[in-house]
């Protein structure tokens, strides 16, 4: 009777016995499939760089050239002391490297000295003849070629022995020569330019000629 009673007592106490559950810590195994493949994720993500700042943008080129001038200084020339005696025989115009042409050639008058008349070149705005009306002349910007003791009729038949009056060549600056007014042997000629520039004037002999050279870009 007393065995049995200590041997229920020995079964009772192993049936209480607490239970021991294993720890959770990780090992130092490998790492699962699930996790190396989240580290790799990781690894492939990367962090976020700063942005680069922009590039400056370029500055502009400048314009090459030196702009057109507000105003050209007058310039005269010929024989003041002198009583010339001029008929303009032919008015050329052409383009050269770096400029255009503008030539008043003259040839001598029935009555006087052949020479090279008087002349005087200014910048203006706009063509007056001596009747007092505007002639028109085709550009942007305008030269005034005067001639006294010149022009494009006899004086002593009055017929006029000049007539290409009106020249519009195809140039790169000159659009237009044109006389303005031809009164008592004073010659108005008007130049047309698609922007002012101030003229280079030559002086030639034989034959006696006026040489307005007007730069252009080259």
């Amino acid at each position: 009777m007393l065995r049995r009673f200590l041997l229920l007592i020995v079964l009772v106490g192993g049936a209480c016995a607490p239970t021991v559950t294993p720890s959770l810590t990780p090992t130092s195994g490998p790492p699962t499939s699930a996790a190396t493949a989240s580290a790799t994720i990781a690894r492939a993500s990367p962090s976020p760089s700063a942005s680069p700042s922009p590039s400056p943008s370029p500055s502009p080129t400048g314009a090459t050239g030196t702009p057109p001038p507000a105003a050209c200084p007058a310039q005269s020339g010929g024989d003041a002391a002198a009583h010339f005696e001029a008929q303009v025989t032919a008015v050329r115009t052409a383009h050269q490297v770096g400029f255009d042409r503008v030539v008043f050639e003259f040839g001598p008058s029935p009555v006087g000295t052949y020479g090279l008349p008087v002349w005087r070149i200014t910048t203006t705005n706009a063509f007056i003849a001596t009747s007092g009306k505007q002639v028109p002349v085709d550009g942007n910007a305008f030269l005034q070629v005067v001639f006294q003791n010149a022009s494009t009729v006899d004086p002593t038949t009055g017929k006029q022995t000049f007539t290409q009056t009106d020249v519009r060549p195809t140039l790169p600056l000159v659009r237009e020569v044109k006389l303005i007014d031809d009164f008592e042997r004073v010659m108005n000629w008007g130049l047309g330019l698609d922007h002012l520039a101030c003229a280079k004037v030559t002086e030639l002999a034989d034959p006696v000629r006026l040489v307005v050279d007007l730069p252009t870009p080259p």
